[in-house]
């Protein structure tokens, strides 16, 4: 039997929505996987213009502790400094969560911080 690990299934399933979202086509988002110990997901960099460096960093994971699903951010971030996409100083200090398989809620939060990003959404 092969398994996933849940931070990684909700990752897969807001990114799913992600991908065939009209609004968002056009946009340079770049996908990559997270982990820290038992925490586990998937970071989106948004990238508002090609030639100008990657203005924010999304990542979206289970938190250990609790069945939620978390969106952490970070401006500027690489991922090549060792450092989290955390917001704070530690992974207590988040921009969202959302409860256990709510997906569409947590697209939608993310479309809309995305379109912030980009000057399409709302200010």
């Amino acid at each position: 039997m092969i398994t996933i690990a849940k931070g990684l299934e909700h990752s897969f399933k807001i990114l799913n929505l992600l991908k065939k979202d009209k609004e968002l086509k056009p946009i340079e988002i770049h996908v990559r996987c997270f982990m820290n110990c038992r925490e586990c997901g998937l970071t989106f960099t948004i990238y508002p213009n090609p030639k100008k460096p990657a203005s924010k960093t999304f990542c979206i994971y289970e938190h250990r502790n609790s069945d939620e699903i978390i969106i952490n951010s970070k401006d500027g971030w690489s991922g090549f400094s060792g450092d989290l996409p955390y917001k704070g100083n530690n992974k207590y200090e988040y921009d969202k969560e959302f409860s256990y398989n709510k997906h569409r809620e947590c697209y939608l939060w993310l479309k809309e911080e995305i379109l912030k990003l980009t000057k399409g959404g709302k200010k």
